[in-house]
């Protein structure tokens, strides 16, 4: 391995770190260093035995600007070779962060002569910024976006699943409700069933009060039954339909246009909303 020393008295690349330093407002933190002269740059230094590159990053904000960071990222890497700015020549390897302050009072020092806080895409058009620090906020600008992009797309994901809950709850309650409804209705039924029977079965005409009052409570019963979807199933001079209707027996016919027709209806079937609940029970011709 080649120990020569470089003609900057390296024998190996400095690794160095330096976050873009942002506040509440958006704005981030731009210096001013004497190593760098009328240029503005991000804050930040050397990584000393022992230390990693997040401890190095806080004690270097410290000792340069008296404030504390947290919240810290990485967003670049870039190789720094004979710059033309800085004091002397030197061969960096720049680790650029993010961060966010979170404390301390900023304060100048013999190693930060001047400091602002401003917006980047300001920054980049109106101050004399050093071409690697340009290259940073790049970087923060890029980690910006994709990070938006991600919260975007969680946030589309997050919504689409809160609409299709929302959907599957609404479905699920409707199918409670008609459920629900449906086990009612087979309890319901066969005493309408019953009141229409007594009626079909009197003999002869009657003025009887009593059987004037069975009439209309009939007659209000359907009118219920239908306002809450309840139709009846329609069989006479129908054809057996195995969808509505159960076929109990069947009954000898010499009309071959009568096979297969209903002959007769045993008990009267129902659907709700369109959904057999009941099918009709029937006797059907069968031709000899």
């Amino acid at each position: 391995m080649n120990e020569e020393k470089n003609d900057y008295g390296q024998k190996y690349p400095e690794p160095t770190v330096g976050p873009v330093i942002y506040n509440e407002n958006g704005e981030i933190l731009l210096v001013q260093l004497p190593k760098w002269g009328d240029y503005w740059v991000i804050p930040g230094g050397h990584i000393e035995l022992g230390e990693t590159s997040e401890q190095a990053l806080k004690r270097e904000i410290m000792e340069e600007t008296g404030l504390e960071i947290d919240n810290i990222e990485f967003i670049g890497l870039q190789d720094a070779i004979d710059l033309k700015n800085f004091y002397k020549k030197k061969h960096f390897i720049f680790l650029d962060y993010c961060a966010r302050v979170s404390g301390g009072k900023i304060t100048k020092s013999d190693e930060m002569e001047e400091y602002i806080w401003i917006k980047p895409g300001e920054a980049l058009k109106t101050l004399k910024i050093d071409p690697a620090t340009i290259k940073t906020i790049n970087f923060y600008l890029e980690h910006l976006k994709n990070k938006s992009d991600s919260f975007e797309d969680k946030y589309k994901r997050a919504l689409a699943d809160y609409q299709n809950l929302l959907k599957q709850t609404a479905k699920e309650k409707m199918e409670f409700a008609v459920y629900a409804n449906e086990q009612m209705l087979k309890e319901i039924l066969p005493v309408y069933d019953n009141l229409k029977m007594a009626l079909e079965h009197h003999n002869g005409e009657t003025t009887d009060d009593w059987l004037k009052g069975v009439e209309h409570v009939v007659k209000q019963f359907k009118d219920v039954l239908n306002k809450i979807g309840v139709e009846e199933i329609k069989v006479k001079d129908k054809k057996f339909d195995h969808n509505l209707m159960d076929a109990l027996s069947s009954e000898e016919t010499e009309d071959e246009n009568l096979d297969g027709q209903v002959a007769k209806e045993v008990k009267a079937g129902y659907k709700l909303n369109g959904k057999v609940i009941e099918p009709a029970k029937v006797i059907v011709y069968k031709k000899k």
